[in-house]
């Protein structure tokens, strides 16, 4: 499995922002449930990456 990039997690945070936004707005249940689903999504990536970024940078200090 290849490893995210930066880049990856911003456009993935963005489209899921973007959703949550039309879901505040008012959309469609689609736009809704899609919005929450996305959003839900967007934030355990940029976590995941936060935790990956603290491990590298641990292992960094321990050698």
């Amino acid at each position: 499995m290849r490893q995210f990039r930066i880049l990856d997690y911003i456009i993935i945070f963005v489209l899921s922002f973007v959703f949550f936004i039309i879901q505040i707005i008012g959309a469609p249940t689609l736009g809704t449930v899609l919005g929450v689903i996305l959003f839900a999504a967007g934030v355990s990536l940029v976590l995941g990456t936060i935790t990956n970024l603290i491990r590298l940078l641990f292992r960094k200090v321990e050698s």
